[in-house]
């Protein structure tokens, strides 16, 4: 029988505001780091542009985290694409 992972409700604050959210015990250090990360960005935005509201600065900063993913990995993505098409042509002068 396989065991399924323990699930917790862990609180987060987002912007002073409460949310109790599922999780399994190994994402709780995650899931804390990541509130903390998204609260530090949503601080960055209101101090460079206070005239936004609550809303619009974590929508701002929710949009810059996910710029810097992208941005983070699409290096790694073009890197794969190519080692791809190089197996690709290998496996093709082979046959």
């Amino acid at each position: 029988m396989l065991k399924q992972p323990l699930v917790v409700e862990q609180k987060v604050v987002i912007a002073g505001r409460e949310y109790w959210l599922r999780c399994s015990l190994h994402e709780q250090a995650g899931l804390q780091e990541s509130a903390r990360l998204l609260n530090s960005k949503i601080a960055q935005v209101r101090q460079g542009a206070g005239h936004l509201s609550m809303e619009q600065s974590i929508v701002l900063a929710a949009l810059n985290m996910g710029q810097q993913l992208v941005t983070q990995q699409s290096p790694q993505l073009e890197e794969c694409q190519q080692r791809l098409v190089k197996l690709m042509a290998l496996i093709e002068a082979k046959k």
